[in-house]
Order: C-alpha cells, then sequence, then structure tokens
C-alpha cells in the first residue's frame, strides 16, 4: 500500500486561518417538506435525512480551536430508513442508497423521477407468465397435432414429453417471479415502518411525550418443582 505524503497545515494570509486538504467537516440536517423520491425508495418522502461534507479550516484563538465549514463538496440525501441503515450497518454489504444532490462540480445535480421499483417487478412476472403460457400453448398444440393427425407414437411421446417439461416449469419460474415480487413489497413495507417508526420517535424526542403504543410487560410464571439448574440425564 501506497502511503500518502505528510502536509503541514498552512496560514492563509488574508484570514489567519489554518488550511490543509485534508480539513473537512460533516454536516447532518433533518429536512422536510412536500414529497420527494430518492434512489432506490418506492416511496415519495416528506421528511428526510441530508449528509453535506465541507472542506474546513481552523482557526486558534482564545485558547480554542475554532473549525468553520468552507466549500461544500459534496451533499447526500437519505430517507430515514437509509440514513438508519448507514449508521447501523458499517462495514456490513456494499453500501446503503443515497440520492446525490449537489457535487464539487455539479451544484445542482438533476431529481430522480418517482418509478418505484415494485412497477419492474410486476413487469417482469408478467413476461415469466407470458412465456411460460406460450410455452405450455405450444406443447400442447403440438400434443394436439400428433394424436389428431397420427403421426405415430414416437412423435405423440415427444410431444406429451415436451408438454410435461413446460408444466414442469411453470411452477419453478412462477416461484421464482413470485418470490421475487414478494421480496419487493417486503422491501417497500420495511422502509415505510422504519420511516414511521424513526419518525414517532422524533416527535417524542422533541415533544417529551411518551409513545402511543407500548408493549405490555410480561413476566412468565415460575414453573413447579426445584429451582436448582437442570441436569441432564446420564444414562444407568
Amino acid at each position: 500500500m501506497t502511503s500518502r505524503p505528510v502536509q503541514t497545515p498552512a496560514i492563509d494570509t488574508a484570514s489567519g486561518d489554518e488550511v490543509h486538504p485534508a480539513f473537512g467537516v460533516a454536516v447532518v440536517t433533518r429536512r422536510h417538506g412536500s414529497g420527494r423520491s430518492l434512489f432506490q425508495s418506492d416511496l415519495l418522502h416528506n421528511e428526510t435525512v441530508a449528509l453535506s461534507v465541507h472542506e474546513a479550516t481552523r482557526k486558534r484563538d482564545l485558547n480554542h480551536d475554532w473549525v468553520h465549514p468552507g466549500r461544500e463538496l459534496v451533499e447526500i440525501e437519505m430517507s430515514l430508513a437509509q440514513w438508519g441503515s448507514l449508521v447501523s450497518s458499517m462495514g456490513l454489504g456494499s453500501g446503503v442508497p443515497v440520492t446525490i444532490r449537489r457535487t464539487e462540480h455539479e451544484p445542482f445535480v438533476p431529481e430522480i423521477p418517482h418509478q418505484p421499483r415494485t412497477a419492474e417487478s410486476l413487469r417482469e412476472v408478467r413476461e415469466v407468465t407470458d412465456r411460460m403460457y406460450a410455452r405450455v400453448k405450444e406443447a400442447t398444440a403440438a400434443l394436439h397435432e400428433a394424436i389428431h393427425e397420427k403421426k405415430g407414437v414416437r412423435v405423440t411421446k415427444a410431444a406429451l414429453s415436451a408438454l410435461e417439461n413446460a408444466v414442469a416449469g411453470v411452477g419453478s419460474n412462477a416461484q421464482f417471479a413470485i418470490d421475487s415480487l414478494v421480496e419487493a413489497g417486503e422491501q417497500v413495507v420495511a422502509q415505510a415502518r422504519a420511516d414511521i417508526e424513526a419518525h414517532v420517535l422524533e416527535v417524542a424526542r422533541l415533544t417529551g411525550a411518551r409513545p402511543s403504543i407500548e408493549a405490555s410487560s410480561f413476566d412468565a410464571p415460575a414453573l413447579p418443582g426445584p429451582t436448582t439448574s437442570r441436569e441432564e440425564p446420564t444414562d444407568a
């Protein structure tokens, strides 16, 4: 691994601030507004979390370091569910999808049109079912022709085998398509649940109110018999 060069912070002659290419500030803000479309989310979000990274300067004054944000380098926006995944899954998986809003070279990144991915899953399911139906219909027609035109036992058996294979493929292919659709639906539900839970917790934090729904406590009754730890049975 190539080591990086070490560079001592410089002093800006105009402001007296320390500057260095590695100085930065990250700012997290909560946003409220009309429903916005985010990358890899089927929902329109009224509340989101924005994370921006800025260049920074440092100044020593009154025995204290004062750090000030400068030019913005990048800003990303996330749903509450995506933000929760980001802070709770460090080092796991391939990352969390986010929506890029601004970059160092693109101050206004174009918006994403609202195109739920569940619609893509539905389209794929329709394509799979159409292909399966066409294959079964073709095999049925070939078997019907072989029987009625008396093409012989060999041709009829081949047509019957093709139909059986087509019907057998229906089950596995249909199940795969349905499982994919169910998974997409579960992801949407998980996104909505995470956003709702985060919103409820934030309201409770700001207002000091107790949650409107609480899990009841449950005390397991003591079982009859000795209170000593259970011993494994031994062979006589």
